[in-house]
């Protein structure tokens, strides 16, 4: 019986602690970077539902001779039902921005351009932008 426990192998807790501790290290590592990848895929989202109802609004226009009230007009032109908005962080202008009151699209003021949490299609980027408007 002495001879069978003395020659069972296993892992000591210094082994087990070293492995534990490789996990966190590649953890910490991944962890970053998968939520970065996240934001940027959801600005690059944010970026194409914008462009895709800005056109139905000039279409909306071109059409009615006004610019539409509110997103709900544009049914004919784009299934605005299902555009949208993601919940996750985006990139405004390279600042990685979180959509914590979980805004969804709306109308800009004059009507004339879709927004997200109150930008242009053309704010949302990974790089930081000027802007040449004084």
């Amino acid at each position: 019986m002495k001879r069978i426990l003395r020659d069972e192998k296993g892992f000591t807790l210094i082994e087990m602690m070293i492995v534990v501790a490789i996990i966190a290290i590649l953890s910490a590592v991944a962890i970053p970077k998968f939520n970065e990848s996240l934001a940027l895929t959801n600005t690059t989202r944010v970026q194409a539902d914008l462009q895709s109802l800005d056109t139905a609004i000039a279409m909306y226009r071109l059409q009615n001779g006004k610019y539409p009230n509110d997103l709900s007009d544009l049914d004919d032109y784009i299934d605005v039902a299902s555009v949208q908005a993601p919940t996750g962080d985006v990139y405004i202008d390279g600042v990685l921005t979180p959509n914590s009151d979980n805004e969804n699209y709306t109308l800009s003021s004059n009507k004339q351009n879709a927004v997200f949490m109150g930008k242009l299609r053309t704010d949302f980027s990974q790089k930081a932008t000027t802007n040449s408007e004084g």
